[in-house]
């Protein structure tokens, strides 16, 4: 791998990946665009504004956020494919609900590169946007590569596939639009990899994911196009502290 790792990068998670070697990495927590256009001067840009969190005209476009959304993913998953170790895991955090059956699309994608393995139920509450059916869930969908047993680091078998008690951020203006919350990454990093082992995000973001890798011992290498976030992102990683008592 010509790539550090512990560090995020600067650039198109598609032209990156290309330098990260066959088999490297041992699981893949991303979440990429759903193609929803979200505040991109929409519905949820006034809900901030109203609330107080930004100005109207504020908004925060997420790039890649359109139409070509499914070819970015879909482009990626050979590669995310090709990057894996045997038995690794890909948990990919997708809109749940409708009208557009993002959840569906995504876990046929999922299916075809690498193999389906589960959708998780991330109920975030409080209740979302929406009219008929208001929003309060997202999903996880988890993929796994064949050629060895799933990395699989849990012997509670108490692990449901619907997460409860992380609640969703409502962001700040100055905070990236669709940031997830760091404990959400951290879940599933400590059921699909180990101390000292590679977590992949290709959609870094502002960095929550390579913040809960750090957070819980793993090496972790992050891809972001969009400098304000790259910018944030490293400020984070820079600032974020292993947890006491990991092995």
């Amino acid at each position: 791998m010509s790539l550090e790792t512990n560090r995020v990068y600067l650039g198109d998670a598609l032209e990156l990946i290309r330098d990260v070697a066959d088999g490297s990495v041992d699981m893949v927590f991303m979440d990429p665009p759903y193609g929803h256009k979200n505040n991109d001067g929409d519905l949820i840009s006034n809900r901030e504004a109203a609330l107080g969190r930004g100005k109207p005209g504020n908004a925060r476009p997420i790039a890649n956020d359109g139409a070509e959304a499914n070819e970015v993913l879909r482009a990626i998953l050979s590669e995310i494919k090709r990057v894996l170790v045997p038995g690794g895991g890909v948990c990919c955090c997708c809109g749940g609900g409708g009208p557009d059956p993002q959840f569906a699309r995504w876990s046929l994608m999922l299916d075809e590169a690498i193999g389906f393995k589960m959708a998780v139920v991330w109920d975030k509450g409080p209740m979302g946007m929406g009219w008929h059916y208001r929003r309060s869930y997202e999903m996880v969908l988890v993929a796994m590569k064949d050629g060895a047993a799933c990395k699989w680091y849990d012997d509670s078998q108490r692990i449901e596939n619907v997460i409860r008690h992380i609640p969703k951020i409502l962001p700040q203006k100055d905070q990236h639009p669709t940031e997830k919350p760091i404990e959400l990454a951290q879940h599933f990093i400590r059921l699909h990899s180990q101390p000292g082992e590679l977590v992949l995000d290709p959609f870094a973001g502002s960095g929550s994911t390579l913040v809960a890798a750090k957070r819980e011992r793993r090496r972790f290498l992050g891809f972001e196009i969009d400098p304000r976030w790259y910018e944030m992102a490293r400020r984070r990683i820079a600032d974020a502290v292993e947890e006491p008592g990991l092995v």
